[in-house]
């Protein structure tokens, strides 16, 4: 009897060892960083600047293309990132010894942001041909034409102002101007740079508000090289 009671206690034990035995299918140690984001679909404010937020592997490095945070110790992250349009951009956590992970977000502006933005660079542009609008005339009359033409570099991004002549036009807006009234001729030639558009040809009288780019060469069809005074024009108005 004695013995029985012995086996079957031994087999109990026995059966409890096997059952506290880890298994083969134990918990394996993390291969792949985490990443969860709080939103997917992100917003960009007016100032062109969005904001990614979101939890991944403790001190892991987040990425945006070039732009790169790392994690603190919870894991939690956030990252900023220029808007460029309403696109989606690819969000990366990587840390060393673990596989990367990746998540898209989709970056959108409201038109009510895009329009105030557009609102303050027209705005903001007003502003400058006024500014340059205002010094311009007073700092040609310091700058007249044989001072200019001495050095042209030397004014480089200063306001200037000019009425003149048109001699020729190029296939991009470059202007010949003499910019000098002698009689019923004009002198002193400076190439004109503009931007935009203007309906300005040979022999129109043009009134230029603009800044000095400096000095402005280029070569003629007989190989040799002109150099003039160059103007970049931000306003052109044709008088006749």
């Amino acid at each position: 009897m004695k013995k029985s009671i012995g086996i079957l206690l031994l087999g109990i034990v026995l059966l409890l060892a096997a059952c506290s035995t880890p298994s083969g299918s134990e918990e394996k140690a993390e291969t792949k960083t985490t990443l969860k984001l709080d939103k997917k679909d992100v917003i960009a404010g007016v100032n062109d600047i969005f904001t990614v937020t979101g939890k991944t592997t403790p001190s892991a490095s987040v990425s945006i293309d070039d732009v790169t945070v790392t994690a603190d110790k919870q894991g939690d992250f956030e990252l900023s990132h220029v808007y460029e349009s309403d696109k989606s951009y690819k969000v990366l956590a990587t840390k060393k010894g673990l596989e990367e992970s990746s998540a898209t977000i989709n970056v959108t502006q409201p038109v009510a942001i895009k329009e105030k933005k557009q609102e303050l660079e027209v705005t903001a542009k007003q502003e400058a041909l006024n500014k340059i609008k205002t010094a311009a005339k007073p700092n040609a009359a310091k700058i007249p034409y044989n001072v200019l033409n001495q050095d042209p570099n030397k004014f480089a991004h200063q306001p200037y102002y000019l009425k003149g002549q048109v001699t020729d036009s190029g296939a991009t807006t470059l202007l010949r101007v003499n910019m000098t009234q002698d009689g019923d001729s004009w002198k002193n030639p400076v190439t004109v740079i503009y931007a935009g558009t203007t309906t300005a040809v040979k022999n129109d009288i043009i009134e230029v508000y603009g800044t000095v780019y400096g000095i402005y060469a280029y070569d003629t069809t007989g190989g040799n090289t002109v150099t003039m005074p160059g103007i970049t024009a931000s306003i052109i108005t044709v008088l006749k």
